[in-house]
């Protein structure tokens, strides 16, 4: 095996790199505006949306952990976070009393909809500056062409 087989396609770690950076930039950014405007981490949020957007009924821990991509110890102290915040509540499931489902207050729902859509405001700010950046203007592009196909929030 040659030295460029093993290396991959070329220009896929460059790539991945690049990618990786601006998105640690852009969470960097919306970060410090979700801290200062509504008190809430950009984790939250996504705990937020997920939910307004799942079941009424809530959704389990689980189920949430896997959306937002946290492992199962840091769901739990989130999701107290959230609760001690009043944003969100823990039901029993009412055909299994081990199941538990997170369900939005009112003020978790105002909030992650002022949020989520301040982000939204945010984001589409950041990727324009990015757009005129060598270094993430062709992933700010792909980006943009992949987002306008898609429906799902």
């Amino acid at each position: 095996m040659s030295a460029d087989d093993r290396a991959g396609r070329p220009g896929e770690f460059d790539l991945w790199r690049r990618l990786t950076l601006m998105v640690g930039q852009l969470n960097q950014s919306l970060e410090r505006l979700l801290a200062s405007e509504y008190q809430i981490s950009l984790p939250e949020l996504m705990v937020l949306v997920e939910l307004r957007y799942g079941h009424e009924r809530g959704t389990r821990v689980q189920e949430l952990s896997a959306a937002v991509g946290l492992d199962q110890s840091s769901m739990s102290r989130l999701m107290t976070r959230l609760e001690n915040k009043g944003l969100t509540a823990r039901v029993s499931c009412e055909h299994d009393r081990r199941g538990v489902y997170c369900t939005l207050t009112p003020a978790g729902a105002e909030r992650g909809e002022r949020a989520e859509a301040r982000c939204r405001e945010e984001l589409t700010g950041l990727l324009d500056v990015a757009s005129f950046d060598d270094r993430w203007a062709s992933l700010v592009a792909r980006f943009r062409h992949t987002a306008a196909g898609s429906v799902t929030p």
